[in-house]
């Protein structure tokens, strides 16, 4: 897993997986559940691999 930052500088965690040919991204709030979320925990915009840091 790779920690990431959203533009409002909340981390979060990125887990890659591989299928069918395709990288697919999950990301995780990181306060140690292990529920995927598609939301900044902090700010609530929707998460998009290419918009974090």
């Amino acid at each position: 897993m790779q920690q990431r930052f959203c533009s409002c500088g909340a981390g979060v965690w990125v887990r890659y997986f591989f299928a069918n040919a395709f990288w697919l991204a999950f990301f995780y709030r990181g306060d140690g559940g292990d529920i995927s979320t598609t939301v900044c925990p902090k700010c609530g915009r929707a998460l998009d691999i290419e918009h974090l840091r």
